[in-house]
């Protein structure tokens, strides 16, 4: 099986089931309705609908796939596929399907209490799509760029239970979706399972379609502009003024009723000016958002095993994704706990080859288990965070050479520009481009004025690397690159400034000349060039990249 171990990505913690998990806890089904996809599809956009009718006939359109003569042990229990069967998520085949299938279900955890949710890895169809070229389209953003919704008057969530068993399986795709369980019988899914590599894009893609999402739909379709509409795979958020928000939310109700799509019962059916999505706990009135309580729950819960100075190794892993989450939401810079991010790096890193199980357990060292200890506790202690309303005031071009470091300060209001600049030690010539790219950056934004304090700067890198970095926060490759960034991370913190990084084309980068000539060289002229070359990024004339 490939693995995709990332502490980068993962914040919810499964497992196989132990026996008396498979005793104790229920199967996690729903007989929910099957969505009218036709009358969804209908309302997409054109390119939209050309993705997803692309991104369908992959994962239904399974002539290409020949029966296997090898078999997979099931661990899938006979009463679980009969569950399915009541539930209308699965039927009774005669025998081996078009592709071998691996059944079997994973415990969560739900509101305290534990649960088993079915997967069904459909490994031979996966690895045949992937093989074609196939990457998931889902665009899931940084957690942090959803916080300014929170300065709306209220919001509204919807959340669709049992999502993916709402996407009925065509009859004639059903023989590749055929599995075994541990009585020897044989049945075929008739609904989008988890476990097939396409099946995230399309339950995004419906989601966001159900929605009114502008980005997705025909424009006669999509919600008001005043609404602020947010999707997560299977999960809605309307943000805006409470008129909006309540008109948006009637529509989507709307549709959900003609469209045969099934909300779970506890969505926020109101405007609300309090409530939790995507693990943050939004607060409207205060302008404030913070760690959700489940969110909390958990990371309380994982530093107590860390105090105990040993954990699993998918707990460790799950771990990371939380304090990575919850970090973005209540402002911790991550690059402070360096050396924890490092560890838990490699640690997936050992996953992805092999090397560690899973359910290995991971003896801490003592410098990792203060480190892990003071981060969850930063993460805990901070709790909640004002979110600053902004308005862009700053733009600072960043740039290196062998020589020198240079960079250019444009104010967005008045056009006026600062040249910087100076050259490299012999010591600092020394060092890798990407690290004379990041004290080039720890140094432009050190030259912010004080008068910009609690505003916005954009900075503009033409070093991917460092356009990465200052995003996510931390390096684990080079610690001179990730002081460098986190230092000036930090002095943009201390200033209440919002930072936001943009990549250019080196060719149209201002800050290049800088760098490279003394400033007593740069003349007039050159300024002038400068300030053209500022105003062509401004305006979008240079292919620049965000």
């Amino acid at each position: 099986m490939r693995q995709h171990h990332s502490v980068f990505k993962r914040g919810k913690q499964t497992r196989l089931p132990k026996t008396e998990d498979e005793k104790a806890s229920p199967l996690h089904v729903d007989n929910v309705r099957p969505m009218n996809v036709g009358l969804l599809r209908g309302r997409m956009s054109e390119t939209t609908r050309a993705r997803f009718d692309e991104t369908w006939r992959r994962t239904f359109d399974v002539a290409k796939l020949r029966p296997s003569s090898s078999r997979r042990v099931s661990r899938l229990q006979a009463k679980h596929a009969e569950e399915l069967e009541l539930n209308g998520i699965a039927q009774r085949a005669s025998g081996p399907g078009r592709s071998v299938n691996v059944p079997f279900t994973v415990v969560e955890e739900k509101e305290g209490a534990l649960r088993q949710r079915f997967i069904l890895w459909t490994h031979e169809a996966n690895d045949a799509i992937e093989a074609d070229g196939y990457e998931a389209q889902v665009p899931l953003k940084h957690v942090s760029t959803y916080l300014d919704a929170v300065h709306a008057e209220c919001g509204s969530t919807r959340d669709l239970r049992c999502g993916f068993y709402g996407v009925e399986v065509p009859r004639g795709a059903r023989d590749a979706f055929r599995f075994q369980d541990d009585a020897g019988d044989w049945w075929e899914l008739t609904r989008l399972p988890m476990g097939h590599t396409c099946a995230p894009e399309l339950m995004h893609t419906l989601t966001s379609t159900i929605a009114g999402h502008p980005d997705f739909v025909k424009t006669v379709h999509a919600v008001p502009a005043a609404v602020t509409v947010h999707t997560w795979v299977d999960n809605v958020r309307y943000a805006g003024s409470r008129k909006d928000v309540l008109e948006a939310s009637r529509k989507v109700d709307e549709l959900a009723a003609r469209s045969k799509v099934t909300w779970k019962d506890a969505d926020t059916r109101t405007a609300s000016t309090r409530y939790e999505f995507i693990g943050v706990d939004w607060d409207h009135q205060s302008g404030k958002v913070g760690i959700s309580a489940r969110l909390s729950k958990k990371l309380a819960r994982d530093l107590v095993e860390v105090r105990k100075g040993a954990m699993s190794a998918s707990g460790l892993e799950t771990l990371g994704g939380r304090l990575l989450h919850a970090s973005a939401i209540v402002g911790v810079f991550v690059g402070e706990f360096y050396f924890a991010l490092k560890f838990l790096r490699r640690l997936t890193n050992a996953l992805n080859r092999g090397e560690k199980a899973v359910d290995q357990t991971v003896r801490l060292s003592g410098s990792v288990q203060r480190l892990l200890d003071g981060w969850v506790r930063a993460v805990l202690e901070k709790r909640r965070m004002p979110v600053t309303a902004r308005v862009p005031s700053l733009t600072v071009f960043v740039d290196a050479s062998l020589e020198g470091w240079g960079g250019v300060l444009v104010d967005v209001a008045t056009n006026a520009i600062e040249v910087l600049g100076s050259r490299w030690s012999r010591k600092e010539k020394g060092l890798h481009i990407n690290e004379l790219e990041a004290l080039a950056f720890e140094l432009c934004v050190s030259a912010v004025p004080d008068k910009y304090a609690g505003g916005t700067v954009t900075a503009v890198v033409d070093n991917t690397t460092v356009q990465g970095v200052a995003r996510k926060g931390a390096c684990l490759r080079s610690q001179t690159l990730n002081d460098a960034v986190v230092n000036g991370l930090t002095r943009l913190r201390h200033m209440n400034i919002s930072l936001s990084v943009r990549w250019v084309k080196s060719a149209g980068n201002p800050a290049d000349l800088p760098s490279r000539v003394p400033l007593s060289a740069i003349s007039d002229k050159n300024v002038a060039d400068m300030a053209l070359a500022v105003r062509q990024f401004l305006t979008g004339d240079m292919g620049l990249v965000v």
